[in-house]
């Protein structure tokens, strides 16, 4: 991992990662039950993805129970992470409200909700698998008009990205991206391609 780097096309800008879940939102609207369902799970993908940096087979092998919503500390962990390693990931207050309305649907779905339930559950109630949360975020991409290029895993360079530029915090990073190396979470740290001009005419300040 000597060479390597965190380019440009490798994550979201800011802008683009607020068009993407409310596309996916606005997509729901109006449409019959499956289909509404099947773009409310996306939004929640997204949102999931973007707001915690997990990697698709930590998001798709999340329960139900992994997610703790209701405490001052606000959570979920990730049981197997890269190398088997165990972690939480702390969730800002915006996502924990996403999260708890997201459960609630699954409940008007008539979709289990016990604490070894899958959060994302395809046929059968099954856990989405990688492809499947793979192919379905390509969608949420296309309807966007986003490049094709991008992945979920774009959402993690996106997280890190952004959330070392806001807390300049170089360890918290590394704890919430389960990074096993400080070193590979210093490849972030970088200014976002928005910050360049506003630092640029600081010089005249």
């Amino acid at each position: 991992m000597k060479n390597y780097r965190i380019t440009r096309d490798m994550f979201f800008s800011e802008s683009q990662a607020k068009r993407l879940p409310t596309i996916c939102q606005r997509k729901a609207r109006g449409q019959p039950d499956r289909t509404k369902r099947l773009w409310l799970i996306r939004h929640m993908v997204v949102l999931l993805a973007l707001g915690s940096g997990l990697r698709v087979s930590e998001l798709a092998a999340l329960c139900i129970g992994d997610l703790f919503l209701v405490n001052a500390e606000n959570y979920l962990i990730v049981q197997y992470g890269k190398g088997g390693k165990r972690r939480d990931v702390y969730l800002d207050k915006q996502l924990t409200s996403q999260l708890r309305q997201f459960i609630k649907r699954k409940e008007k779905w008539q979709e289990p909700t016990s604490l070894d339930a899958p959060l994302f559950s395809g046929r059968g109630g099954n856990h989405y698998t990688t492809t499947a949360l793979n192919l379905s975020f390509k969608q949420a991409l296309k309807a966007a008009k986003l490049p094709a290029h991008y992945s979920i895993h774009s959402c993690r360079h996106t997280y890190a990205t952004m959330l070392l530029a806001k807390t300049n915090n170089l360890r918290f990073v590394q704890k919430q991206l389960g990074h096993a190396s400080i070193n590979m979470t210093a490849h972030y740290a970088d200014v976002l391609p928005e910050m360049n001009q506003a630092l640029a005419n600081a010089i005249l300040d």
